[in-house]
């Protein structure tokens, strides 16, 4: 018999497979346990390495026996299994059969439950694509929920991942809150006992059952010390107290202008000011507080000042004109030129040579001759520090609209932010459902009035562009009532500065 005759190749074959299963059986033995639940296998090497870094279903969250058994089905081929059915669900969705897509979607949960990219495209696709596919706001609203239940079938599966917690949180908020058909919305959503069971109907507004579900998010970030993937921490943290931000805004929309919208506010300024208090990492091993910056913005100038005391006289030009003497001429002459001129070459050299003429307070301090220079590299260290801080923080505090917020939340308990609203909604009232012109005109008058006393307490406020349309718009109903009444609109209106700032003119202007 010939040693390359088919027989003896396949045997060989099948020898080589029996002798790789024995490794391969090795490296993925599974842990065992006794009846008492007592371990008295670690299991093989993979199974190891599962637990250590905890990849193992039980680490990642319950364990789904039918899922388990579509995996063990797809005999490896999971992936091509996975990618089949997200290819089916596409194809349904743009036929329009909303019953294969639901099956096929639960199918493709099975496959890869602990893959979370799955339940969020999903979730925001039933929510956000397929909800709009409808007439009626009755089957938009069943569409809303079933991507938001779809988010929480997901919650069981990923214990320790926060993001689907939060994604509810915004899918309930957002969603249900800024839609074209939010009152609507906002009014099903109260009054879905499937959704929220025995929660009070009062608690049941979607701004706050959104806040909850953002801050179960916050308690298992801090629970698993887990980072949230694709969010920054201060965006992340920010969101529960915008949320309460919005319910406020929510109740005085609704009518309300009595001591529970001045609560809803107080609160709104308590968790504001309470989330800029908070610690947020910037680093492995650093944390900065946003309500911190005024003291380390002091620190950072009083360190300056001490630095500059100790910089000789002269010692800045001095390095700045060797440096310039030090460029290449091209560069030297671009910096020349006005910046107004330059093509694009000019400017690489213009900022090229920018750079090498930027000087760094360490710099400073090693051209130092005598006692103090010690003392001037030390401060430069700290200046260096404290400047990274300082910045860091002021970016932050952009993003989020720090000063904003709290200035608005502060602003909107007072007598005059409550009223202005009180006033100019029931004006709305007289106007357009009573039909009183008259009434109406009092009525937006002392609004407006209390609009113009809470700018002049809060004079940031007038940058506001929401605020800004907000007066725009009463100011039109206002100048409405006046042309019924064939009243001249008034010359010195408190507020025009306002109107001129954020009126978009018409076509015909």
């Amino acid at each position: 018999m010939r040693i390359t005759s088919p027989l003896v190749v396949k045997l060989l074959y099948l020898a080589a497979v029996a002798l790789l299963l024995m490794p391969l059986a090795w490296l993925s033995k599974p842990p065992t346990t006794d009846v008492t639940g007592t371990h008295r296998s670690a299991g093989g090497k993979l199974a190891q390495l599962r637990d250590a870094h905890g990849l193992s279903q039980a680490d990642l969250g319950e364990i789904d026996p039918t899922s388990e058994a579509i995996k063990l089905a797809t005999l490896g081929m999971r992936g091509v299994a996975a990618n089949i059915l997200w290819s089916k669900a596409n194809e349904y969705k743009k036929t329009e059969d909303w019953t294969s897509l639901s099956a096929t979607l639960e199918q493709i949960t099975k496959l890869q439950p602990n893959f979370i990219a799955v339940w969020r495209f999903q979730a925001w696709n039933l929510s956000y694509n397929i909800s709009v596919e409808f007439d009626d706001y009755h089957d938009r609203y069943y569409w809303v929920m079933r991507g938001i239940n779809f988010l929480r079938e997901g919650i069981p599966y990923n214990e320790k991942e926060p993001r689907l917690l939060y994604d509810v949180g915004w899918f309930i908020s957002q969603k249900i809150g800024r839609s074209d058909e939010k009152e609507l919305f906002r009014q099903l959503f109260r009054e879905d006992d499937e959704f929220h069971g025995s929660r009070p109907l009062a608690e049941r507004d979607n701004w706050l059952v959104g806040k909850q579900w953002v801050r179960r998010a916050e308690r298992l970030v801090e629970q698993y010390n887990v980072p949230v993937k694709g969010m920054r921490p201060d965006i992340f943290y920010s969101y529960a107290p915008l949320c309460q931000i919005s319910y406020a805004e929510a109740l005085e929309e609704d009518g309300f202008f009595d001591e529970k919208a001045r609560r809803a506010w107080r609160r709104a300024a308590d968790e504001w000011l309470a989330f800029g208090q908070r610690p947020i990492a910037i680093g492995a091993d650093r944390t900065m507080r946003l309500e911190d910056f005024p003291r380390y913005q002091k620190q950072l100038a009083i360190l300056q000042k001490r630095f500059d005391e100790l910089i000789p006289e002269g010692l800045l030009d001095r390095i700045r004109n060797e440096r310039i003497e030090a460029l290449p001429v091209d560069e030297r002459e671009a910096l020349k030129n006005p910046e107004a001129s330059y093509d694009p070459a000019q400017r690489r050299l213009a900022e090229a040579a920018r750079a090498k003429l930027t000087i760094t307070g360490h710099q400073l301090a090693e051209r130092i001759d005598g006692p103090q220079r010690e003392e001037a590299i030390r401060l430069a260290d700290e200046l260096g520090e404290v400047d990274t801080l300082v910045r860091l923080m002021r970016g932050s505090r952009d993003a989020v609209n720090y000063v904003y917020w709290k200035t608005r939340t502060q602003a909107e308990q007072t007598d005059n932010a409550i009223l202005g609203r009180k006033y100019l909604y029931e004006g709305d009232q007289a106007f357009f459902e009573e039909a009183d012109p008259e009434t109406a005109k009092t009525l937006y008058e002392k609004g407006l009035d209390h609009w113009k006393r809470l700018f002049e307490e809060f004079p940031s406020l007038k940058d506001d562009g929401l605020l800004g349309d907000y007066i725009v718009d009463a100011t039109h109903r206002y100048r409405d009532v006046l042309h019924q009444l064939d009243e001249p609109f008034p010359d010195d209106y408190p507020l025009q500065d306002i109107v001129d700032r954020f009126e978009i003119p018409s076509e015909d202007e």
